[in-house]
């Protein structure tokens, strides 16, 4: 598997420390762009099968320190 580049890095909710550097590494209005694709396709994705609390319960089982 390749590794990521900062060239191909997205936002999430919760992002690895090498995940975060990367991210932090981007251009201010690169991040802005990638920001506003990721909210577009979220809007545009339609209705969820799972709720918010289920959501947040899955991210909470993968990353114990994730925040609400």
């Amino acid at each position: 598997m390749a590794a990521k580049t900062t060239d191909d890095i997205q936002p999430k909710a919760v992002m690895r420390p090498d995940e975060q550097a990367q991210w932090d590494a981007l251009a201010r209005q690169t991040q802005l762009a990638r920001l506003r694709a990721a909210i577009a396709c979220g809007v545009n994705s339609g209705p969820a099968h799972i709720t918010m609390d289920e959501i947040w319960a899955r991210l909470r089982a993968r990353h114990h320190d994730a925040k609400l």
